[in-house]
């Protein structure tokens, strides 16, 4: 299970429910967060249970990072980064490729992630909400064209996949215990292995990042379904209704009607 957002660690009530899910014995449980109140609260996350954690790190350059993130600050981020090393034990740097912000740092990202302990994976952007088409148009570039610039310095050995791994191919590197990771939704497509749905804060389970379609599971439960109904309701949806695969490929011009801050990465 993975919180997401929007920026989760907004959420008031965050570490009681990480610590209530951590209780019910669900082992991989995990937050995505742009990382600017970590320094604050990685403590609380870690002490209610929560064992890894994705934090958005697009640019080491503080320009850059406060062009991309439209207005962020990298020291803050990297100082929450440093501040949650200590007591969280595995953590993932999440770089969205951006050919004209960040193609050229990614040596220098993966030697931090290397130099720092941290796991590091490279994401396409995907054409999403109305600045979608025009945003892959300007700035696409494929994991291959990133991996091929870390196979210059870094020879690359594939790590196993487990049956609940998410879609990231990962990969290790001779002497770092840290995790190289791609995330391939436009070049390499996953779909026919995605195990991943998300429950939206308005109750909607809802199937595919790409897609909007979804089920209602707030009024069913408000109206007295049990829990194993409603474990089967989900089954039922996901098995019947879950996409074949997203339609990003199939045109090009036009993006998906989905907003990552509302529906959660």
């Amino acid at each position: 299970m993975r919180f997401t957002g929007g920026e989760p660690l907004l959420y008031p009530w965050l570490v009681d429910r990480i610590a209530y899910v951590h209780a019910l014995g669900i082992e991989k449980l995990s937050v995505s967060t742009n990382g600017y109140l970590l320094d604050r609260l990685a403590g609380a996350l870690a002490e209610a249970g929560l064992k890894r954690l994705n934090v958005s790190l697009d640019s080491l350059v503080p320009e850059r990072f406060e062009r991309i993130t439209r207005g962020g600050d990298l020291n803050r981020v990297l100082r929450g980064l440093f501040i949650a090393r200590e007591s969280i034990p595995r953590i993932k740097l999440n770089v969205v490729l951006l050919k004209d912000e960040n193609f050229d740092e990614i040596p220098a990202l993966v030697d931090f992630a290397l130099a720092e302990g941290f796991d590091i994976q490279f994401i396409e952007t995907m054409p999403l909400g109305m600045a979608g088409s025009t945003s892959r148009a300007q700035s696409y570039v494929s994991v291959a064209e990133a991996e091929a610039r870390i196979s210059r310095s870094h020879a690359l050995v594939a790590r196993p996949r487990a049956p609940d791994d998410g879609p990231a191919r990962r990969f290790g590197v001779a002497g770092f215990a840290s995790d190289i990771g791609f995330i391939s939704p436009i070049s390499q497509n996953f779909c026919a292995s995605c195990n991943r749905v998300r429950l939206t804060s308005t109750g909607r389970l809802v199937y595919c990042l790409g897609q909007d379609d979804g089920v209602d599971l707030l009024g069913p439960l408000r109206a007295g379904l049990t829990p194993e109904a409603l474990a089967d309701l989900i089954r039922d949806k996901v098995w019947h209704e879950k996409p074949e695969r997203h339609t990003f490929n199939d045109e090009p011009g036009r993006a998906a009607p989905v907003y990552m801050m509302r529906l959660g990465g």
